[in-house]
């Protein structure tokens, strides 16, 4: 796939991403907008609503509101009971007349304002503090279940708030605008079973002046933080990919480095050993004995650079996800590499040996070719670094819970705590000892090791040998 078309990719799933964390940062921010709105000022509200009850106790909206509401309606029982049975015009007209005087009295009489003044300040809630008083519904009863509503609340419209807590009643005091659900203090209704009594419905509203204002401060750090984890997010979203961008760059120009050079090195070094073999072949060289061994140094060290350049395009060009894998039988890999070796070394004086102590065959997806080259490494070290005049190497593969276990072992001089750490890194030699070699070979098998998803690690005894134990996850 082309840089550019996943950048495209890259770039759509970041903006996906990022509308839905604003979507969801809003969800969060407006949940806890309105739950905040439900729960706000909750203990401030029953304590109004207690003062309330107490203030208004054996009256009806504030103190002296039912002396208001007897002298509009007591004095007007007979005649609402006899224009009922008799003229249905001049009941109406009658009843919007003593609604009319009742709502006059009532706002020019209006205690309220002391009473929830003197609420507030008991209280300490403070002076920004705003209430409403509603009437909800007057009703007359007469006898035998005859009944006159002098004031009866709008017809409910569907959908409408303000059919709820009496909202849509007719106001007698208070400054409060916006009447909701939420500030609804408390409804009461006071009615008799009595003929020739009355039924009078009020509601009590009460709210902060710039509740919204508080409820907004309130949900401000949490939508602040979302907004600075967002900020966080891309920000570190966007030096990762711009991380990544200079990272694909930098392994696509590795990738050309390495397909090029491939060719250019390649090519002198098969040239200077074709032009040696040609030369060591002329009837001259085989007369003289000190060119034939110049011949045979060339051939020696022009083996050697094209042994060190392949493995150093090895290193180069191994990663995981450029390794192509295959199911392979360690068993019989092992057997093979151990068995070239054997072959390839020629020395009675080393001993290889392979064992498995497996009852049934161990398979591993792995890339046999590094697989072969790391094995090979461990062996040539084992050898290379091992002074003893007998040299033992012995390969083991064993089951080990959920691993295949492989042990490289030997009988060399061992290795240092303190070097452990180190005969990984790139390029590192050991001072106490001689050998030729650029310091890759160990470094390039653990290269192998973790392109694989492996684990390696060493034990050594000074004077009695060095084992490298390979962990290989059955399912792997």
């Amino acid at each position: 796939m082309k840089l550019t078309s996943i950048n495209f990719i890259y770039k759509i799933a970041a903006v996906l991403s990022f509308i839905i964390l604003i979507s969801l940062l809003v969800y969060l921010t407006y949940n806890t907008f309105v739950l905040n709105d439900q729960q706000y000022q909750t203990t401030e509200k029953l304590l109004i609503k207690e003062s309330y009850y107490n203030a208004i106790r054996n009256d009806k909206l504030y103190p002296g509101g039912q002396r208001i509401f007897d002298e509009n309606i007591n004095t007007k029982l007979n005649l609402l009971d006899s224009l009922q049975l008799n003229d249905e015009e001049a009941l109406q007209q009658t009843a919007e007349k003593i609604l009319h005087d009742i709502q006059r009295d009532l706002r020019k009489h209006n205690t309220m304002d002391s009473v929830f003044h003197q609420i507030i300040r008991n209280f300490q809630l403070g002076d920004d503090w705003e209430y409403a008083l509603n009437v909800n519904r007057i009703r007359v009863f007469l006898t035998d279940d005859r009944k006159v509503d002098i004031y009866t609340p709008a017809p409910i419209t569907k959908g409408d708030q303000s059919t709820t807590f009496g909202m849509n009643g007719f106001r007698i005091g208070g400054t409060l605008k916006k009447l909701r659900p939420h500030n609804a203090i408390s409804e009461i209704n006071v009615s008799s079973a009595e003929d020739y009594s009355y039924q009078v419905s009020f509601a009590l509203f009460a709210d902060r002046k710039n509740r919204t204002l508080a409820l907004l401060q309130l949900v401000a750090p949490v939508f602040l933080l979302g907004i600075f984890a967002m900020v966080t997010i891309i920000i570190i979203y966007l030096a990762t990919y711009r991380n990544w961008i200079r990272q694909k760059r930098l392994a696509d120009m590795k990738s050309d480095f390495v397909n090029s050079i491939t060719h250019e090195f390649n090519t002198p070094i098969a040239t200077i050993q074709v032009a040696n073999k040609t030369l060591k072949s002329q009837q001259l060289v085989k007369e003289n004995k000190g060119m034939e061994a110049l011949t045979d140094v060339i051939q020696r060290q022009s083996a050697r650079l094209q042994r060190l350049f392949a493995q150093v395009l090895d290193i180069t060009s191994m990663s995981g996800y450029a390794l192509k894998k295959e199911n392979t039988s360690l068993s019989q890999i092992l057997h093979d590499i151990v068995a070239d070796y054997q072959i390839k070394s020629n020395d009675s004086a080393i001993d290889i040996s392979f064992q498995s102590t497996l009852q049934q065959d161990a398979v591993a997806t792995m890339n046999p070719f590094f697989f072969t080259t790391m094995v090979s490494n461990l062996l040539e070290n084992a050898i290379k670094y091992n002074k003893k005049s007998d040299k033992k190497v012995k390969v083991e593969l064993m089951e080990q819970h959920y691993t295949w276990r492989i042990r490289i072992s030997d009988n060399g001089e061992g290795i240092h705590d303190k070097e452990i750490k180190l005969i990984f890194q790139k390029f590192y030699r050991s001072m106490e000892k001689s050998g030729s070699g650029l310091g890759l070979g160990l470094y390039y098998v653990r290269q192998c090791v973790q392109a694989h998803g492996w684990s390696i690690d060493v034990e050594s005894v000074i004077g009695l040998g060095s084992t490298f134990i390979i962990d290989i996850p059955k399912n792997s």
